[in-house]
């Protein structure tokens, strides 16, 4: 199977496709997209209507959507399973991932910053304050989710990673990276499941540093 991924450097749902499918020991063709000025027309036009990443061309068929590409990988590949045996543990960590995915991601992402400034004329310390706000909102969760669990696991919800962790780290990495002095402390089970995935090589190896798109100039890495 011919597997292309459109991707970027700091594209967290990219990061999430590239970790799965590192954990499954499937090779694929990294192509970097730039977003400078917004995706290129030949992108949306060819690849993905929304101008978004990722995107997956499989054998030539193009699907999009990070949680869509992960079950894909999930179902088609053999290999770690990306998800718990236990069916209830099963259940949480597609929860706890969709949390990241469906309630912090989508109002903190660059557009919506965009349209703040653009729209409410939002100064760069309101945009900050908004991004704060809902990134401790979601960490707030998520640390509950973790500490409500049965039994503690050293992995979100397995003594593996699961969806739940291949969501994560890409989350705490754009946190950490944001500028906007955010104090993580207060969450130390997000943390430390966050350090024992990045000892993994498979979570090394998508980490946005490690990408051939990634700027050699730290004045570029935006």
């Amino acid at each position: 199977m011919n597997l292309k991924l459109y991707s970027r450097y700091r594209n967290s749902a990219g990061q999430r496709v590239r970790t799965s499918l590192n954990i499954k020991g499937v090779g694929y063709e990294y192509i970097a997209v730039s977003l400078a000025g917004g995706a290129p027309d030949s992108y949306r036009k060819e690849i993905n209507p929304q101008a978004l990443i990722p995107s997956l061309l499989i054998d030539g068929e193009i699907v999009t959507q990070s949680t869509a590409l992960i079950e894909f990988i999930e179902e088609r590949f053999e290999g770690p399973s990306l998800l718990p045996d236990d069916p209830v543990a099963r259940a949480r960590s597609r929860a706890f991932s969709q949390v990241i995915a469906c309630e912090i991601h989508p109002v903190i992402g660059p557009k919506i910053q965009r349209h703040l400034r653009a729209t409410f004329d939002a100064a760069k310390e309101d945009t900050l304050a908004w991004y704060r706000h809902w990134l401790h909102h979601g960490f707030a969760t998520l640390e509950e989710l973790l500490r409500r669990r049965p039994a503690a696991t050293a992995f979100c919800y397995d003594e593996k990673p699961t969806f739940g962790d291949i969501y994560l780290v890409p989350q705490l990495y754009n946190a950490r990276r944001a500028g906007v002095e955010l104090d993580l402390s207060a969450y130390p089970l997000l943390t430390e499941i966050d350090e024992r995935c990045r000892a993994l090589p498979e979570f090394e190896r998508a980490m946005p540093e490690n990408q051939p798109d990634f700027p050699a100039n730290p004045a570029d890495r935006r």
